[in-house]
């Protein structure tokens, strides 16, 4: 079932070719098209890593060059247990970009459009051509194709991967998931080969194919696509800047901000100085698994808001793993100790009464936080009242508010990175912890080596950290 969170905002403007979160285009006065989306819908902007590592995944799976250069690209996080995203281009999904776990590689997934384009741009692996008159029976129904119906195949098709599907004057007619190897293909007279995913509906689907705008650089990409979305930035802007006024105005209490080097909780650091000034206390708590370019980016902060940041530190991350065992998803003690703790102690030392704490927290998030109330207190810090005044921002709002105000934002989402926290968590997926191996293997061989401590103590076995199950306490089996 599809849990819907709140309202997909997501449009596109087809003749600048940027995202849209409003009814029209201010740059051009275009009307917008509506995004279909996986819900939640909250899709992340991807920046030139990202643009790079999907075109390096799409040329090593169909050999096309530089697909998506020149474009604005967003990445949909997919609900589920494996790392996935939508890939949206040119204002439609083309690709899902998923990691594979078995294979522990990333891959992609074809929609009948990104099909096309690669073939544009010259694909010429994992290529199935169908004869003609076979084509018609698969266009108002799904069903799998058998070897008497294939005239050639690509050498390099492996089971389970995702094919191009042709018909004999070279069209892409379907999009599907290999049932074996070309090996294998070779081998059979009769049997399934491709289990059909996509179909085209109608022979004139090829032809209205249109190319559409490329950009000279992703920061002119940018810069339309800020200029496009003005008015509704501004009008976000406006009212979340009355959300902390009022909500002053009405509490009348000190006022905190707590910033963790993401996105959220820097827009909602900017709104609420514009809000209030800079008579406000800013907190930043080091949980000791902090990434370097994290620790930057507080300074980064202080420097060009020109405010004092207070860092506040819990205990020994390192030491206490020795003591409470590996933290997991059913056990997170890490959270209390090296976040929670000292900012109770804080609020208890620094404040009378209660605290207004301004906080980057979104509804779009997750499930959960799409339950939390705009103000609320804050069940384990009692003289803590949270506000929300991004909670029905997107992720899409913050990115171009950020953009607008040229604001310093953390340099680790130029990385692929989604997710501004502890370089390692158990509540992270495989493919995370893949970024973390590539990008700072200094980081993972610490974390791993901690682990093989704990394994070869507890007599567990090296599946126990291939396969990532360390992040559950109750998998800690033989």
């Amino acid at each position: 079932m599809k849990t819907y969170i709140g309202k997909i905002h997501l449009k596109w403007c087809e003749n600048c070719n940027v995202p849209l979160l409003g009814k029209v285009c201010e740059v051009c006065g275009s009307k917008s098209k509506d995004v279909k989306l996986t819900p939640p819908g909250d899709p992340r902007l991807g920046f030139q890593y990202d643009i790079d590592f999907i075109n390096k995944v799409i040329e090593e799976e169909f050999g096309a060059k530089n697909v998506l250069n020149g474009k604005i690209i967003l990445l949909n996080k997919l609900p589920g247990n494996e790392e996935a995203y939508e890939v949206i281009v040119d204002g439609e999904v083309k690709y899902i970009l998923y990691f594979d776990e078995n294979k522990e590689k990333w891959k992609i997934k074809l929609k009948l459009s990104g099909a096309r384009e690669l073939i544009e741009k010259g694909a010429y692996k994992k290529i199935v051509k169908i004869k003609n008159d076979i084509v018609d029976i698969f266009k108002n129904r799904k069903g799998s194709i058998l070897k008497p119906g294939i005239v050639e195949f690509t050498n390099d098709i492996e089971e389970k991967d995702d094919v191009i599907i042709l018909d004999e004057n070279n069209r892409v007619v379907g999009v599907g998931l290999s049932v074996v190897s070309s090996e294998k293909i070779k081998e059979m007279e009769k049997g399934k080969v491709v289990k059909v995913r996509f179909f085209i509906k109608s022979d004139n689907e090829n032809e209205n194919y249109e190319p559409k705008k490329i950009y000279n650089s992703l920061e002119e990409a940018f810069k339309i696509m800020v200029e496009a979305n003005k008015g509704v930035i501004e009008s976000y802007e406006k009212n979340a800047i009355g959300v902390i006024k009022n909500t002053y105005e009405k509490l009348k209490k000190p006022v905190m901000v707590a910033f963790s080097g993401g996105k959220d909780s820097l827009a909602t650091l900017i709104l609420t100085l514009k809000a209030l000034g800079k008579n406000i206390n800013v907190v930043f708590i080091d949980t000791g698994l902090e990434f370097e370019e994290t620790l930057k980016n507080v300074e980064d902060v202080e420097k060009y808001y020109n405010i004092k940041i207070i860092r506040l530190k819990g205990e020994d991350f390192w030491e206490k793993v020795k003591e409470y065992g590996i933290p997991s998803r059913d056990d997170r003690w890490c959270s209390k100790i090296c976040k929670l703790e000292p900012l109770k102690k804080f609020i208890e030392e620094n404040y009378k009464d209660n605290v207004l704490a301004f906080v980057g927290i979104r509804k779009y998030e997750s499930f959960s936080r799409a339950k939390k109330r705009m103000i609320y207190r804050n069940t384990y810090i009692k003289k803590q009242i949270n506000a929300l005044p991004i909670y029905h921002w997107s992720s899409l709002h913050v990115w171009i508010y950020l953009l607008k105000e040229n604001a310093p934002y953390n340099k680790l989402y130029e990385k692929g990175f989604d997710r501004i926290g502890c370089f390692i968590c158990p509540a992270m997926e495989m493919g995370e912890m893949d970024k973390i191996k590539k990008e700072f293997p200094e980081l993972w061989v610490k974390w791993e080596n901690i682990l093989k401590e704990y394994a070869k103590k507890n007599n567990l076995g090296e599946e126990w950290i291939k396969k990532g199950l360390w992040r559950w306490k109750y998998k800690m089996v033989n």
